[in-house]
């Protein structure tokens, strides 16, 4: 058997992140080759990931990336099982990867299941698979991918919030003329949580369950049927308002519209738009 020298073992760690014991283990096993060590642990490990994945995953962290030119970016969620985890630096890079990798695809809306199988922008000749299977035998819970999104336009502008439970990314027609602008934007999109860009987007659902409680409320208050249509028409409306983003109040500019603020800063439109919450 090939003699295993700690340096050997300790550069096998370096790699993997994996305590040393295991290291040793795999290496004893592949009688000191490291590549065919590496490959017997993801095995190991993602056996157990496998024995795992009926644990809870619910904490996490939301990661967004942004290209240079600002023109695509991508915002994902990874899940695990403990807060304490979601704050290791280790879980963090490993969003940042993730998010940095569906970024630098070509699908706007990848499944999770998909995302897995992309080439890690942060290891040449790794994928994604690869990385989280490397850093779930250092952290020992289940990860899970829960969702992603790739988005471009002609700006792109976000926010990650302190704690990383929440995060938006936002696609604009131009860039503002501050960029303050964009970053108040994010701000307010995840206080204000709307509910679609226009009004127009809003679903039917939304506006029918609004529409109906309103009638009803009216009816047994005994109104005439030419108020109650009017009074349901208002309702509608506020609803809209307050749920529409354009149409909402700027959190941060006191009684102007987001619409307003944004004009205001050369900007005409959000052209899309991704709110992510752990646990919403």
């Amino acid at each position: 058997m090939a003699a295993i020298s700690a340096s050997l073992v300790k550069t096998l760690r370096d790699e993997t992140g994996l305590p040393m014991m295991e290291c040793k283990t795999a290496l004893v096993e592949a009688e000191g080759d490291p590549e065919r060590a590496k490959d017997i642990l993801q095995k190991k490990y993602k056996g157990k990931m496998a024995s795992r994945a009926s644990h809870e995953t619910g904490e996490g962290r939301v990661a967004i990336f942004i290209a240079d030119d600002k023109k695509s970016g991508a915002i994902i969620e990874l899940r695990c099982e403990t807060a304490s985890v979601a704050k290791t630096d280790r879980f963090v890079a490993l969003t940042a990867t993730i998010a940095q990798s569906v970024a630098a695809g070509d699908q706007a809306r990848p499944s999770p299941e998909s995302v897995l199988a992309y080439a890690s922008t942060a290891t040449d000749g790794r994928t994604l698979v690869d990385e989280i299977t490397e850093v779930f035998g250092l952290l020992r819970e289940n990860l899970k991918l829960k969702s992603c999104r790739r988005i471009s336009g002609e700006h792109l502008c976000g926010y990650v919030h302190h704690d990383g439970k929440s995060a938006v990314l936002i696609a604009l027609d131009a860039k503002p003329d501050l960029e303050q602008v964009g970053v108040d934007l994010c701000h307010h999109v995840v206080f204000a949580n709307p509910m679609a860009i226009s009004r127009d987007d809003i679903p039917d659902a939304a506006i029918d369950k609004v529409r109906k409680m309103a009638q009803e409320v009216a009816q047994e208050e005994g109104k005439p049927a030419q108020i109650i249509e009017k009074i349901v028409a208002g309702k509608v409306s506020a609803f809209c308002a307050q749920n529409a983003l354009m149409e909402q109040e700027h959190v941060k500019v006191s009684k102007t519209k987001v619409g307003a603020v944004l004009k205001q800063a050369g900007v005409n439109a959000v052209t899309d738009v991704c709110i992510v919450k752990i646990g919403a």
